[in-house]
């Protein structure tokens, strides 16, 4: 019996809730998958589902098994197509994480290109709430400085320098007049990235201001969609706002004045090896933002 495709009919019947769905997957018969995990349980030493006539549940030596094996076939599988990618085009799944307003605003504006580029490689995005850590099997994370990443295990290559400016609706504008000094902005209504309506941010020059207003969000397009909409002025950097800026419907006023300056990293494992995808894909983000 293979070990491999054993292990590979397992994580499909977790995955599929049923013999008869992994048989599907594996275009083969149910009898077939069920002689794979009945030599896999005995290989094993250990029960690794409960079989009724209407369900199949996991035992907990199960469900370790799964969430261990599965990741193991992900990375075999990286290995085929890393090695596959020497004399061939560059193949296979390219995880990348991302906080969500990078990933929603920013990256997607590059992976039609890139995988027009590559039609071989396949993109997973994953995005994660501000101050969540990003899955450790991920290829690439995309996101300002984080400490904890700053280890033997990562590299943090870098991408741009994160400047933003205020921006607002020609609508806003209209209705409400043009800023022209950083005093100007307590008199205008901001819409902020985070859980409250209130935000003190640290000029480029030093000076700490209060951004005030009625409208905050952790939603990314909801900030954005406000803004354009005209409910008030808006704290960003140009390249979330590419498309926007290019037709109009977003403007920057007090050009002179940055704020909430941070470095932006990709953060990929130290590997003996080098993963052909995430390379391709930071040597194409960086030419890109160059």
């Amino acid at each position: 019996m293979d070990w491999l495709q054993s292990v590979k009919s397992y994580v499909l019947v977790v995955d599929e809730g049923s013999f008869n769905g992994a048989a599907r997957r594996m275009n083969t018969t149910s009898s077939a998958i069920s002689k794979r995990i009945h030599w896999l349980e005995e290989r094993i030493g250990v029960q690794l589902l409960k079989r009724t006539t209407r369900s199949v549940t996991q035992t907990e030596a199960g469900a370790l098994f799964y969430q261990r094996a599965k990741v193991q076939l992900d990375d075999w599988q990286s290995i085929v197509d890393e090695t596959r990618s020497v004399d061939q085009s560059p193949a296979g799944l390219l995880k990348i994480g991302a906080t969500l307003a990078v990933g929603s605003k920013f990256l997607v504006q590059y992976l039609d290109d890139f995988l027009t580029l590559y039609p071989d490689i396949r993109i997973q995005l994953t995005t994660t709430t501000p101050g969540q850590l990003p899955a450790l099997s991920l290829d690439l994370f995309i996101s300002r400085e984080i400490e904890q990443l700053n280890s033997l295990s990562f590299k943090a290559t870098r991408l741009f320098e994160h400047k933003a400016g205020f921006y607002a609706s020609p609508r806003y504008l209209e209705k409400y007049g043009e800023p022209t000094s950083v005093s100007d902005l307590s008199k205008h209504n901001m819409l902020n990235w985070g859980e409250s309506p209130q935000r003190e941010v640290k000029l480029s020059k030093g000076q700490r201001v209060l951004l005030s207003g009625n409208f905050a969000t952790t939603n990314p397009e909801a900030l954005f969609y406000a803004a354009k909409a005209g409910m008030g002025m808006l704290l960003t950097n140009d390249v979330m706002i590419k498309e926007e800026l290019k037709i109009g419907t977003l403007k920057r006023v007090l050009p002179d004045i940055s704020a909430d300056e941070a470095t932006v990293y990709a953060y990929h494992p130290k590997l003996d090896f080098q993963n052909t995808r995430t390379q391709l894909f930071l040597d194409y983000l960086k030419a890109k933002l160059g």
